[in-house]
């Protein structure tokens, strides 16, 4: 601990995050976060990037860091340092028309089509998979509409800590299957410049959510942010 608090004193008070958009997950990360890091006399901000260009930013340490990422980032971006303990956790819904019921639809002679929310990644992976075809929206309400005109199979949509657009009451005449496409952790990652924060971060995360500090705060956000905006 002592040494973070020397690396944020010597060095600067504040780190500048990339963050894709804003929607509730990435206000819950925030939170969170913030509390982390205020406990290492670290203060953040952010600036909003598309998905891509964001991992690019924080790669290149044109900001300090990324948000968060699923695991895999830890491989594919060398610089990149993964802070070892998961921030949130998700997983992914199938959402299809009642017409389909508890299974997903079944097609012939071509691959399932899946809406996607553009930058939600995991989404997007997950549908190449599976050898769906994934179409990018700009929004869930576009990906609502799409499903409805039918020019889509399914749409693909995360649950973050209970935080998703499937519990806005205007999704009650969708089905949404009862099994998770997948289940995933989310990360936060810092530039390979801030290696030396990435322990003292993890523990500060570790004894938050033994404490019970995080519950709250997940508790607190689900209250506050509403489905409306995810």
């Amino acid at each position: 601990m002592a040494s973070a608090l020397s690396y944020a004193s010597s060095n600067k008070s504040d780190l500048r995050l990339a963050v894709i958009n804003d929607v509730p997950s990435t206000q819950l990360a925030i939170q969170i976060l913030s509390a982390a890091y205020e406990k290492l006399g670290i203060r953040i901000e952010t600036s909003v990037f598309p998905s891509r260009r964001a991992l690019l930013m924080a790669d290149q340490g044109r900001v300090d860091g990324d948000l968060f990422r699923v695991e895999e980032v830890a491989s594919q971006y060398p610089n990149l340092i993964q802070v070892p303990y998961p921030l949130m956790q998700g997983h992914l819904l199938a959402i299809v028309s009642a017409p389909h019921g508890d299974h997903l639809p079944e097609v012939v002679s071509r691959p399932l089509v899946a809406a996607v929310r553009r930058g939600v990644i995991i989404a997007e992976t997950t549908a190449n998979r599976l050898g769906m075809k994934p179409i990018l929206a700009n929004s869930y309400r576009q990906m609502k509409d799409l499903l409805e005109q039918g020019r889509v199979d399914l749409m693909l949509v995360s649950d973050i800590e209970g935080l998703s657009p499937a519990n806005n009451s205007d999704w009650r005449s969708l089905v949404i299957l009862s099994e998770p496409i997948t289940r995933f952790s989310l990360f936060h990652y810092l530039h390979r410049h801030h290696l030396e924060l990435a322990l003292p971060l993890a523990d500060v995360l570790r004894r938050m959510d033994h404490s019970g500090e995080r519950s709250r705060i997940v508790e607190e956000a689900r209250g506050n942010i509403t489905s409306e905006s995810c």
